[in-house]
């Protein structure tokens, strides 16, 4: 048994599992777990657990709970419990510990869950895994692989696409393959840029970072290509008269070794002035202090910060003050109808009506076409940017004027 939570542990887990006759398994973890133990200590993280261990045995009473370690827990059930039922009960934990905090120390503390499950798979675990792996990386709560709905999608086809996609990777960066291009921000008086990195494929197609980002993340060769792209903007925006931004992960700024690189290039460069720092909502950067001290140290070297993709998460406008940000990206996803979609236009003119008055500027991302500029030039927004302007170029391509 787990010596803390009192519940059957991993290799009891491991055990039934091979001895069973079980045909579905749901994995639960804590988003931000982490956090709980250093925001409040290690004392309020074990009451957590104990209380979290508590609520999943009162609701799974037809199934077996296993604390697997740290705050990954296992729900084991056969086929005498019914398949509705349990991912009903499944369904009801996402709400409930989302919305039902545990209080302890003075504090009330929610507990959200990321949830993945596996129905009908000889290898239960493996699926299992699989489904909530997935689940955090396209930022879902829940994930369900069903044996009996065919996917695309399986751990042996993710297995080898991540292969696949390592091996090109590391032949980019050996190769010099990599490259960066820019994208227009128009608006300003000064010609202002994005700079968004591309990988040139050996069959020459050029590639996008959506499709190879979360592949060299796992691969642990994402901060190569962070260095790449501070070196080569750097280096080409250095005499030219425009400002630019980059783009920084979490990763980025919690790696030392990154952050050092970041800071020399800017004292070399002598750029730091016409420099914006892009970091992204969803990534929890608001919950490090790391985070905001990194930031502080920027904006007293006169960069400027902005909040990428704002709107995707749970947007809050404190979020924006507490990171102190000059710049808010509007999401991509609110702009792209926002001259047909009475809510998204309402949503967009609240965070322009804030941003006015908190002395921050607008930015609409995905700007496709005169309807969605005009639009969002009634409400307000100071920047666009979008292929309505201009579709990412190489640096030679760009005329600066």
């Amino acid at each position: 048994m787990h010596p803390l939570t009192e519940l059957p542990d991993r290799q009891r887990f491991i055990n039934t599992l091979a001895n069973s006759t079980a045909n579905k398994l749901a994995l639960l973890n804590v988003n931000g777990f982490w956090n709980f133990n250093h925001s409040f200590g290690y004392e309020v993280g074990d009451h957590i657990l104990k209380t979290i261990s508590q609520r999943l045995k009162r609701r799974f009473s037809g199934a077996v709970v296993f604390h697997l370690g740290a705050d990954l827990f296992a729900i084991l059930a056969g086929k005498e419990v019914a398949l509705e039922h349990f991912l009903q009960n499944i369904e009801s934990c996402l709400w409930y510990f989302g919305y039902s905090p545990i209080e302890v120390a003075n504090e009330r503390i929610y507990t959200p869950l990321r949830i993945g499950v596996a129905i009908g798979y000889d290898d239960l675990f493996l699926n299992a895994e699989f489904a909530i792996k997935q689940a955090k990386r396209i930022g879902k709560d829940l994930m369900v692989y069903d044996a009996a709905i065919p996917s695309l999608c399986t751990p042996q086809s993710t297995a080898r696409a991540d292969v696949e996609w390592e091996r090109t990777i590391r032949e980019g960066l050996k190769k010099g393959r990599f490259d960066v291009f820019a994208q227009s921000i128009e608006g300003g008086k000064i010609p202002k840029f994005e700079c968004l990195v591309r990988l040139h494929h050996p069959d020459g197609r050029i590639i996008s970072p959506y499709l190879f980002l979360d592949h060299a993340k796992r691969a642990n060769l994402y901060g190569a290509i962070t260095k790449i792209v501070i070196q080569k903007s750097f280096a080409f925006f250095a005499d030219k008269h425009a400002e630019f931004s980059i783009n920084l992960a979490l990763s980025d700024i919690l790696d030392q070794n990154r952050i050092d690189f970041l800071f020399e290039k800017m004292y070399e460069f002598n750029i730091a002035d016409r420099l914006t720092v892009e970091v992204t909502e969803g990534e929890g950067i608001e919950n490090h202090p790391e985070v905001i001290s990194f930031l502080s140290s920027l904006k007293s070297q006169g960069v400027k910060i902005a909040i990428d993709d704002f709107g995707t998460g749970y947007s809050n406008f404190e979020y924006l003050v507490k990171l102190q940000a000059d710049f808010i990206k509007i999401d991509g996803s609110l702009i792209k109808n926002i001259h047909k979609n009475a809510i998204h236009k309402a949503v967009v003119e609240t965070m322009v009506t804030f941003a006015q008055k908190m002395r921050m500027q607008t930015v609409a991302e995905f700007v496709a076409n005169e309807e969605i500029y005009l639009t969002c030039k009634e409400l307000g927004i100071d920047y666009f940017q979008g292929y309505h302007f201009s579709e990412p170029k190489p640096f030679g391509s760009l005329v600066i004027h």
